[in-house]
């Protein structure tokens, strides 16, 4: 045992032989150039430095230009790393970003590395989208960065919320209230695109989708600065509020929002959508009897018009009265037809209710019986 003890630190000295792993990486495939260097660099950090730039020039992009990229910044060849990282393709480039990201919150090196980058490259930072290796990196130095991009805003709009998006992830929680008075800000402008994308930020800002799960107080405050914008949002932009609150996991809120997007429409706090019932039954003896009911739904818009047939199906057995089966000892099909949004008034659908009525009635049936039933609640 004294004899194995007494050999490990000399063989970790032969494995750890600069000479050798010079030749290594001098003899390396563009393909083991990055793991070559990498060896070298561990051994003997100052070595790895002045072997930096041949290596780049041999190394291809991808996962091993990354790896390599890395290491170099973290054994103080960041210009190296910098020169070759410029002289990248677009999507190269980003794939390269992204080896950055996800190093960052870890290591100061490649947080300077990114820090320093923005001071020399200034406006280009912003527009050759490094910030997109910012989302997960969250330092104070960074976060105070990106605040600055968002302050200083850009006439660029796509990089601006491209930054926005990442500014959201990162800060998370502390996003929400720079959203809120952005959205604020620009729904006082009528900008209802720009809008948009800030309603979908705040899912951003509460993790939605990230490995690492959503973040419960994000979510808490993005529902409720939603829920706080929501009375003067316009159609579209409530629109994203819908499916952003959904994303957020809020059903009943983003359901609520539909009276919002449709006050409008609205008749003393209700929503009303045209409604005609057919009760087809197929009675004992063959004949086929028709009971046409005809009527309104009426709801206090907590949903939204792509919900109401379900709703209506679910609710209108309960609250209507369909007969016609016993009464000719058969079976019977219910077919409920509605209009495709709220009416606006309980006599806005007449055209359309008579457009059905005329269909319905040319159906072959010995006995046809129409109804008005009472108003369907929801």
């Amino acid at each position: 045992m004294l004899t194995l003890l007494l050999m490990a630190p000399l063989a970790s000295a032969q494995d750890c032989n600069t000479a050798t792993l010079k030749k290594d990486l001098a003899d390396a495939s563009p393909q083991g150039v990055a793991n070559a260097f990498v060896a070298l660099a561990d051994c003997d950090a100052g070595a790895g430095k002045a072997a930096a730039a041949g290596a780049f020039e041999r190394v291809l992009s991808g996962e091993g230009g990354n790896t390599l990229v890395i290491k170099a910044i973290e054994i103080g060849a960041g210009d190296e790393a910098k020169k070759w990282l410029t002289s990248l393709q677009s999507d190269e480039r980003s794939s390269a970003v992204a080896a950055l990201g996800a190093a960052c919150g870890e290591s100061d090196p490649v947080a300077g590395f990114l820090l320093s980058t923005h001071e020399q490259l200034g406006d280009a930072f912003w527009t050759d989208r490094w910030y997109r290796s910012l989302a997960e990196c969250r330092r104070p130095d960074i976060q105070a960065m990106l605040q600055g991009a968002i302050d200083a805003g850009s006439d660029d709009r796509t990089r601006f919320f491209g930054v926005l998006e990442v500014y959201s992830r990162n800060l998370g929680a502390a996003a929400v209230p720079t959203l809120q008075g952005l959205a604020a800000e620009l729904d006082s402008t009528g900008n209802t695109e720009e809008l948009t994308y800030i309603v979908n930020a705040f899912a951003d800002a509460a993790q939605v989708g990230s490995l690492d799960g959503q973040d419960a107080e994000a979510t808490k405050l993005a529902i409720a600065a939603i829920q706080a914008l929501a009375p003067e949002l316009p159609p579209q932009a409530l629109d994203q509020a819908r499916t952003t609150l959904l994303s957020l996991g809020d059903e009943d809120a983003s359901n609520r929002l539909s009276a919002y997007r449709h006050a409008d429409q609205m008749i003393n706090g209700e929503l009303h959508y045209g409604l005609v019932a057919v009760e087809t039954a197929t009675c004992k003896k063959g004949d086929t009897w028709l009971g046409i009911h005809t009527g309104e739904i009426v709801e206090p818009g907590d949903l939204w018009p792509d919900q109401i047939q379900d709703a209506a199906e679910a609710a209108i057995e309960g609250q209507w009265s369909f007969e016609l089966a016993r009464k000719c000892k058969g079976t019977s099909e219910i077919e409920v037809l509605i209009t495709e949004g709220p009416t606006g008034s309980p006599e806005g659908g007449t055209e359309w209710l008579d457009e059905q009525l005329e269909q319905i009635r040319e159906r072959e049936a010995k006995k046809v019986y129409e109804y008005t039933p009472p108003a369907l609640s929801l």
